[in-house]
């Protein structure tokens, strides 16, 4: 019930300020994309980076004669461009919503959704508070009787979701370090594939802990800025288009993951012989400071 009144108070007040951002985001999101629907109306793009919500609100009765008993009442309108204006400033408002309760849904973590860490984070709940403002249109349309809205939010860049989400808990501890090896690799990321983990479940700020449970990766040991510029990681399901993103570089260490975390299984495991390559050098845990990580999981 608590939560219930929380996600409650949350949308109210951020559906109550509708100043959307005015930036430009992509019209079309590649065949390969990690896409997964939330219901009809949202769904959740895990490599391009973005939330998107739509509505569609049907035109109200006009009435064009003032003779009419009907004329000027609530629920009416008398012209066209009324009708418009008003059922397109509620499918704005019935998306933002939308929007809204699709963010507060997503995996945060391999522990909490964003309402869950809400809950017992004020200071969460203060940065979320005017999140419509960081909302984008992504699309209008009139129709016969209709108008139809659809929203987006991106996860990265200075009007992300990152950008509210990164709080004092980001780089509040050093990427651990190992023993010297006899062959140091210089690996400038990682590309974990986890295809063979079939309950992964991708998240906003997903970890990776060695086998002893030692944490390697994750908003403690990574900056601020390069999480706002490029986020924690991206879920791709083509592995070569994996190991040709930029933020990996040009040798990254390529691993499968050992084994999944956490209540809500977004926390992965990466074997002790793979650790040890990759925190041996200091090139190797700067790339993972810098967030070069990317994750391979099933389409």
């Amino acid at each position: 019930m608590a939560r219930t009144g929380l996600l409650v108070c949350f949308v109210f007040a951020v559906s109550a300020v509708p100043a959307f951002s005015r930036a430009a985001i992509p019209q079309f999101t590649p065949h390969d994309s990690l896409v997964l629907e939330i219901d009809e109306n949202t769904s959740v793009d895990w490599t391009g980076g973005f939330v998107y919500a739509s509505a569609r609100v049907r035109l109200p009765r006009i009435v064009f004669d003032s003779s009419h008993p009907d004329f000027a009442t609530p629920g009416t309108e008398t012209s066209l461009s009324g009708a418009r204006a008003r059922a397109r400033s509620e499918a704005l408002e019935l998306a933002s919503i939308r929007l809204t309760r699709a963010i507060t849904g997503l995996r945060l973590d391999g522990r909490f959704t964003v309402l869950e860490r809400m809950q017992q984070d004020r200071s969460l709940r203060e940065r979320l508070g005017n999140l419509s403002r960081l909302f984008r249109v992504k699309s209008r349309h009139t129709g016969e009787g209709y108008v139809s809205i659809e929203l987006a939010l991106p996860f990265r860049e200075e009007e992300g979701l990152y950008s509210v989400l990164a709080g004092s808990h980001y780089n509040s501890q050093p990427v651990p370090e190992v023993g010297p090896l006899d062959v140091v690799d210089e690996l400038s990321g990682l590309v974990l594939d986890v295809r063979e983990q079939p309950d992964f479940v991708p998240s906003l700020e997903p970890r990776i802990y060695t086998d002893q449970g030692r944490l390697i990766y994750g908003p403690e040991v990574i900056t601020r800025a390069c999480t706002i510029r490029r986020g924690p990681a991206i879920y791709y399901t083509d592995e070569e288009k994996a190991l040709k993103d930029p933020r990996v570089g040009m040798q990254p260490l390529y691993a499968y993951a050992a084994g999944v975390l956490g209540n809500g299984r977004s926390d992965l495991v990466l074997d002790a012989s793979d650790a040890e390559r990759l925190l041996a050098s200091p090139v190797g845990r700067q790339s993972l400071h810098y967030c070069a990580v990317v994750f391979v999981v099933r389409k």
